[in-house]
């Protein structure tokens, strides 16, 4: 028992990752950002070690770069990175949801019904950073209901990056309404138990999120530079 953490000072790690994690994804901090432990200090008004703890934990997720002689920023996510990452969630969420719907019951479907009706209220308010969390808890139930743990777990560690490049594309005028709706394309396929269906939906759902979240993401990484 020696070796146990205070838990305020637990806590205190836990709401220095989750600040400074939501503050690069919303942008607020864009790539190629210098994080410096002073700094964010300073800014959350902790002590420096919950900060040094959350920025480890936010290197393991790709969310930030330590580089040897200069420090730590907020990493760029290349357009080889932002390939591969989307190329892996059509494969892996549209097999996650291929198993859901051969197993899926009426808990579930009225949990991710309730996503939708949620969701169209946030677009309906113009509310877009509350239709991207309802979005991510909508792909976040099917991982975790598709009854395949390892899956859940790989997917979980690139949720991070994939939120950084999903939060890119959402703002886009038109783009919100459309992901509402290939996610009503995805709810109708589980509805009919139609698992063919439901992995083709949501294959072509990432794939016009990639289109749309590449062309934004590379724009924002341009205007950066030029800055």
């Amino acid at each position: 028992m020696k070796n146990l953490k205070p838990i305020q000072e637990t806590l205190i790690s836990i709401r220095a990752y989750e600040n400074i994690r939501e503050a690069i994804i919303s942008g607020q901090f864009p790539p190629g950002t210098k994080l410096t432990v002073d700094m964010l200090c300073n800014e959350l008004n902790i002590s420096r070690t919950p900060v040094k703890e959350a920025l480890v934990r936010l290197e393991r997720e790709g969310l930030v770069e330590n580089i040897p002689r200069r420090g730590m920023f907020v990493a760029k996510i290349s357009i080889e990175d932002a390939i591969e990452i989307y190329e892996l969630r059509e494969v892996l969420e549209g097999f996650a949801v291929r198993k859901l719907c051969e197993n899926i019951d009426e808990d579930t479907l009225k949990t991710l019904k309730e996503l939708i009706d949620e969701g169209e209220k946030y677009i309906s308010q113009d509310k877009l950073k509350k239709y991207s969390d309802i979005d991510e808890k909508f792909h976040k139930t099917i991982w975790d209901k598709s009854g395949n743990k390892r899956l859940f777990k790989i997917l979980e560690n690139i949720r991070s990056q994939i939120r950084l490049l999903m939060t890119s594309s959402i703002n886009i005028p038109g783009r919100a309404d459309a992901s509402l709706k290939e996610h009503k394309n995805i709810i109708k396929a589980l509805e009919e138990r139609n698992p063919d269906l439901a992995e083709e939906y949501m294959r072509i759902h990432i794939r016009n999120t990639r289109e749309v979240a590449l062309k934004n993401y590379l724009e924002k990484i341009s205007m950066k530079e030029v800055k």
